[in-house]
This record gives structure tokens, C-alpha cells and sequence, in this order.
């Protein structure tokens, strides 16, 4: 990002016993007050949306605090890397899809699709919305009770258009951030990173020991979804999430993507 963006994660217990996610976002962390307003506004539009569909974490309150400078939002949390459910306050650390990568190299390919089917579909929904995310990514993509879910929502923002700073390098095609298919794209370099073990900015290579996966044949099917989120022409990628997202369903139900495309 352009500016600089500071927050403070909390653990808040609610009367349930139940521990929430807290995050402050200080207006003093911003170069100017667009910017703050701008991530303030995009939070406000997300969450109703937020607790409608299961692919997104459920953002459970906000407000702002003009007297101290700040916006706060309060979400449900993440499992623990090591304990699930199980939140310890003094050790918690949360469960990123970034950390599951690094743990396991590559992730078998049917988990790949399986994760890609249900993080497409979230992404479809938000851009139905009339909202982009602009930084898919794996560390953004957190698991709540074993579901994966998209998370980080500070630069959510209206599809109107309007171009500003937004993303993380390697994440966002050539034209930029800021449109429904450079989330897509971005999507695409999560799902080679988790099915290759590779970095994103090695697309499109591929592991050495390809022959060795479980199901190397299957691989090669989901890279072919893989390279064409990732199409560097934004007329030859997927023009829609749902068209990701179909292609994805139709490989976990074993059906020939390729003709059934033609037909």
C-alpha cells in the first residue's frame, strides 16, 4: 500500500464465553483522510454482506470513535494454527491459509479444488454485491471452524471504476488492482501457490517432481483453470468468479472441462 496502515488485533470475550477478533484502524496511520474514509466506507457496505455467505469471516459490529481518531470492527475468530476451537488468549495465533502452505508444500489437488470452488464462490457473491476485495491472498484467506474464509476486508471497495492503491505485488495482473478480474487473478496466484508449493512470482513454472503427486493427471487438469485466472490478457481470463467457480465444480464432479466449454 501506498499509505501507511497500522492494526492492533484484539481478543474480546463476549458474555457467551465466546473470544471475537477486534481491530482498530487509526485515522494517524493514513497520509490523508480519503484513504481512511474510503476503508471506513467499504467496511460499512461489508458487513451485512459479510454474515450472508459462509466464504467470508462474519464482521459482528463496527463503529467510530471521532474523539480518538479511530474506526473499530469486531469479527468472529479464527481457529488457532495449533489448537482449532480452542482459543488460548496467551498463545492464539491464527489459522492462515499463507501458514497451511508453508506447513504442507504442496496441498494434495483435490484440496486445491476444493478450496478453489469454495473461495470462487465467495469472490462471485462479493463481486455480485457490487464490491472488490483488491487483496486476495493467502494470508488473507483465514479458516473458521475448517472453513476457509476471505478475510481482511480493509480494502474492500465499491466496483464503480475508481482506480486507488491497493493489492500486494505478485497478486494483481498487469493492468493493475481494482477490478473484478484482478481479484480473479488474484485468486489464481493463491491457487498455484497452494497446489505448487511454488512462489507467486514463479508462475507459471511447475514443481520438478510433477510425475511423483498423487494424482498428476488431475494436476494438470486444475493448472489449466489455474493458468487462465491467471491470463496476463484480461480478455483471454475468466471474465466472472461464477465462470471460475463452474469450471472448478465440473472438475470435482470428474467432467471434461474442455467440451463441455465447446458445447
Amino acid at each position: 500500500m501506498h499509505w501507511q496502515r497500522q492494526l492492533w488485533r484484539r481478543l474480546a470475550r463476549n458474555i457467551m464465553g465466546t473470544y471475537r477478533a477486534v481491530k482498530v484502524v487509526y485515522r494517524r496511520n493514513f497520509s490523508d483522510e480519503r484513504p481512511y474514509e474510503r476503508e471506513f466506507r467499504g467496511l460499512q457496505r461489508f458487513e451485512p454482506i459479510s454474515r450472508s455467505h459462509e466464504g467470508f469471516v462474519d464482521i459482528l459490529d463496527t463503529g467510530l470513535d471521532a474523539a480518538q481518531g479511530c474506526f473499530y470492527y469486531v469479527m468472529e475468530l479464527a481457529d488457532d494454527v495449533a489448537s482449532g476451537s480452542q482459543i488460548d488468549p496467551e498463545s492464539y495465533l491464527p489459522k492462515t491459509l499463507d501458514q497451511e502452505i508453508t506447513k504442507l508444500g504442496c496441498v494434495p489437488v483435490q484440496t486445491c479444488v476444493s478450496l478453489g470452488a469454495s473461495l470462487s464462490a465467495a469472490l462471485g457473491y462479493l463481486h455480485q454485491q457490487g464490491l472488490l476485495h483488491r487483496d486476495i491472498k493467502p494470508s488473507n484467506i483465514i479458516f473458521v471452524n475448517g472453513i476457509p474464509k476471505i478475510a481482511d476486508i480493509g480494502l474492500v471497495a465499491n466496483a464503480d471504476g475508481t482506480t486507488f492503491p491497493g493489492g500486494t505485488s505478485g497478486y494483481f495482473p498487469s493492468e493493475g488492482p481494482g477490478t473484478a478480474q484482478a481479484d480473479i487473478y488474484a485468486l489464481g496466484k493463491v491457487l498455484y501457490e497452494l497446489s505448487t508449493g511454488l512462489d507467486r512470482c514463479d508462475f507459471p513454472d511447475l514443481p520438478a517432481e510433477l510425475s511423483e503427486m498423487q494424482d498428476p493427471d488431475q494436476f494438470r487438469k486444475f493448472n489449466q483453470i489455474v493458468l487462465k485466472a491467471c491470463e496476463d490478457d484480461p480478455h483471454k481470463r475468466y471474465q466472472k468468479a461464477q465462470d471460475l467457480h463452474a469450471d472448478l465444480l465440473l472438475l470435482m464432479a470428474g467432467r471434461r472441462i474442455g467440451r463441455i466449454r465447446a458445447l
